[in-house]
């Protein structure tokens, strides 16, 4: 007992055990000072007085922080390891637009136009804050279309609407409409309008619309005619 005793007394007073360090690992996105900012660890405390779940929680509060760990590393570090939030699109928002997830969590204000994140329109969202998550069936069939879709479709898409239906139209950076139909067979869609779309940049070709409601033979309408895709 008297051991126990001594022991707790060297580990929880010994200045070899203050918090000399606080690393954090795993933010692309999030500025580590408003990681360390809200975990608020004083440097010089004794790193056995810290209590790792309360800060894991206050972490994990942060609307673009989906998984969180505190750990000790002793003698004298504290490592802070988060996994992110990754935005999809965009919401349009009461001021600008809003970030969300594949969750249909709000995650940041955004500005139009970020790169890599079309616009959600057809959605109804007046709850569209930071932490709030969004249940919404058409939001989420825009987010599934946009997390199947190829890589490269994705960075070349400005829009994507949901009508009332549930049938979506997708808008691509060259101006293009492409009705999507249902959410239905999404990689397979998203693959072969790449294809049609980089055929038509190569013919620099004016359309109306590429339909792509039933998977297999797409139909380009172009300007003027009607003529069916390869």
């Amino acid at each position: 007992m008297i051991i126990v005793l001594v022991t707790g007394f060297i580990l929880l007073n010994s200045p070899i055990f203050e918090v000399r360090k606080v690393l954090v690992r795993g933010n692309n996105f999030l500025d580590e000072e408003k990681i360390l900012a809200v975990a608020d660890i004083d440097l010089g405390i004794n790193i056995f007085k810290l209590k790792t779940a309360d800060l894991t929680s206050n972490i994990r509060a942060l609307p673009m922080i989906k998984e969180a760990q505190v750990a000790r590393s002793l003698p004298s570090s504290v490592v802070i390891t988060v996994v992110e939030r990754i935005p999809l699109g965009l919401l349009p928002a009461k001021e600008g637009f809003m970030k969300v997830d594949e969750e249909g969590v709000c995650l940041a204000q955004a500005g139009a136009g970020t790169p890599g994140l079309p616009v959600i329109t057809g959605v109804q969202a007046d709850q569209a804050v930071p932490g709030n998550v969004l249940v919404c069936e058409k939001l989420q069939s825009a987010l599934d279309v946009i997390k199947e879709l190829p890589t490269g479709s994705v960075a070349n898409l400005t829009e994507i609407h949901v009508d009332e239906d549930g049938q979506i139209k997708i808008y691509t950076t060259e101006g293009y409409q492409c009705r999507f139909g249902l959410p239905q067979n999404i990689r397979e869609k998203g693959q072969i309008l790449q294809q049609v779309v980089l055929e038509l940049r190569r013919q620099g070709a004016k359309i109306n619309y590429i339909d792509l409601s039933y998977a297999g033979q797409p139909v380009v309408y172009y300007k003027n005619c009607v003529k069916a895709g390869d």
